[in-house]
């Protein structure tokens, strides 16, 4: 640990994986710090010549706040892309827990990025601290976006302004109806992403769940060695693993039922398949 002075830690290399501080908090903190609550310090990485403030923003403005001229820190080395990376990682795991909008922002800068963005969703979700469901309806919303038209203005002969959508300027209209053969192949294709969906989100839940009942046991038994705020951060730690059980168990029961709905479909267009070669032959 080291004590730094808050005009050597750089908080302005994009870092801060939230969207918007809460001020609350921060107000919070800072009257903890002045009734005397030591908390664990803030996490910094050292490329060589700068020091960037990896975890802990919270508590850095709460200290600023207060007047205070240092604080104590991890000083871990590493370039600004670890920090971010582990800011990504640690944001929310400790203290005031991520929302979901911080999450998404979170995604997108991952999935934006020219290293990160190789990692699969399950990778990029346990990293964070998401589901992998969740990593890829981002990651649709990314790819809806790229294919959004592309509008461009011109003015004709006479000075008269127009719009263009030049994303449709080279499609080609099908010259065949589609194969009424394939419908099933499609549909057993959406049957088996939704299976690999849901086995993906039982093993988020298991896993949350696991995570969750090993904190309060750790709590229960008394074998946790910690500070006040640590067991304050460990209780919201616990709140928000129930909550994202209680939604990721509400998308699970969605997805099956769609599975099901899906399932019902394919065997439906198998029969008329099937009545329609019986007429051919």
């Amino acid at each position: 640990m080291k004590t730094l002075n808050l005009l050597n830690i750089r908080i302005d290399g994009g870092t801060q994986a939230r969207v918007a501080l809460s001020q609350e908090t921060v107000q919070e903190y800072s009257e903890h710090m002045r009734d005397g609550v030591v908390f664990p310090p803030v996490v910094v990485f050292h490329d060589g010549s700068d020091y960037w403030l990896a975890d802990s923003f919270h508590r850095y403005f709460a200290t600023k706040a207060n007047a205070k001229t240092s604080i104590d820190a991890d000083v871990k080395n590493g370039t600004l892309d670890d920090a971010i990376l582990f800011a990504f990682s640690a944001n929310g795991k400790r203290g005031l827990s991520m929302t979901a909008e911080d999450n998404r922002n979170i995604i997108y800068a991952m999935l934006r990025h020219p290293d990160w963005s190789q990692w699969t969703n399950s990778a990029i979700a346990k990293h964070i601290g998401v589901s992998a469901m969740t990593v890829g309806r981002v990651k649709a919303t990314l790819e809806k976006k790229d294919d959004e038209p592309k509008i461009k203005k011109f003015i004709d002969k006479s000075g008269n302004e127009s719009t263009i959508d030049t994303s449709k300027l080279s499609t080609k209209r099908p010259t065949t109806k589609p194969d009424v053969t394939t419908a099933p192949t499609v549909l057993e294709q959406k049957i088996s992403e939704m299976s690999d969906q849901i086995d993906e989100l039982v093993d988020t839940i298991n896993g949350l769940s696991d995570e969750n009942t090993l904190l309060r046991d750790k709590i229960a038994i008394g074998q946790w060695d910690a500070s006040e705020i640590e067991k304050i951060d460990a209780e919201e730690t616990i709140a928000n693993l129930r909550e994202q059980i209680r939604v990721l168990e509400i998308d699970n029961k969605a997805l099956r039922d769609s599975r099901d709905m899906y399932q019902s479909r394919n065997s439906e267009l198998m029969r008329t398949l099937k009545s329609l070669q019986n007429k051919k032959g």
